[in-house]
């Protein structure tokens, strides 16, 4: 037992004799480190993709310093490289478009035109035949208008109309004589007198009307006129108009008014 103690002692002993003390050992270590970095590009429409290689970045080998009497326990770090900064490609220009805006063609010109009538020739009418007038007959008498009654008195032949009163200067009336205040005269309303005639030859006038004596009465007063002028200012057909000594005699007034009364031929 004891020997067996010894020899392993001595056995140590002998190692550690033969080991170095206190000695330095240089060892050199390479490593190598490899990382992809990714890359993006752009590739736009129109242009041929380029081609990007990824570059492997190398770390520079590693040195350690190792204790000679122990193995080194720090491993070698890699070294990390920076990535490159990204730059987004140049944006290339947008081309125009090759279809242009649609511009619709000018309206056609209108069809329509403007009308022209057709000038018109004047074609003058023909000029009548002359036609001597007929020669005016001596004893005929042109047709009455209006015919007077023949007689009166009273019955149907009495009129009841307005008087009123008119001036006479000497001027000639309907019937064609000069007519004054002084004279005893009526005028008869257009509506009954119709028109006013006369002969061709004698120029006297032919009016069934001019000439008639009528009875005026008012108020229970009565005179006698002559028909010898037309009323056109009269609007009852049967109304008259007298002269101022008619007036005066009938009413006894001097004031020009309108009054009712009744009349027939005498």
């Amino acid at each position: 037992m004891k020997s067996s103690t010894v020899l392993a002692s001595l056995l140590f002993g002998s190692l550690a004799v033969a080991a170095p003390v206190d000695k330095r050992a240089l060892a050199t270590k390479y490593e190598t480190v490899v990382e992809t970095v990714v890359v993006y590009t752009t590739v736009w429409e129109g242009e041929a993709p380029s081609t990007v290689a990824a570059e492997a970045t190398s770390s520079a080998p590693g040195l350690f310093y190792e204790q000679p009497s122990k193995p080194s326990s720090v491993a070698a770090q890699p070294t990390t490289s920076a990535a490159p900064a990204y730059t987004p490609p140049p944006v290339a220009p947008s081309k125009p478009s090759s279809s242009s805006a649609y511009v619709p063609p000018p309206p056609p010109p209108s069809s329509s035109s403007v009308y022209t009538p057709p000038p018109q020739q004047y074609t003058p009418p023909p000029s009548p035949a002359y036609t001597p007038p007929p020669a005016p007959a001596s004893s005929a008498a042109p047709a009455q208008s209006s015919q007077a009654p023949s007689n009166g008195g009273g019955g149907g032949d009495s009129h009841h109309g307005d008087i009123t009163i008119y001036d006479n200067t000497g001027a000639a009336g309907a019937c064609g004589k000069p007519l004054t205040d002084d004279m005893m005269i009526v005028a008869l309303a257009h509506g009954a007198f119709g028109a006013s005639t006369y002969d061709y030859m004698t120029g006297e006038a032919t009016n069934p009307w001019c000439g008639k004596t009528i009875t005026i009465e008012y108020n229970g007063n009565k005179i006698e006129a002559e028909i010898q002028d037309l009323c056109p200012g009269c609007d009852g057909e049967y109304d008259i108009d007298l002269s101022l000594s008619a007036w005066k005699a009938l009413t006894g007034l001097d004031e020009k008014t309108r009054l009712q009364a009744d009349w027939w031929v005498s």
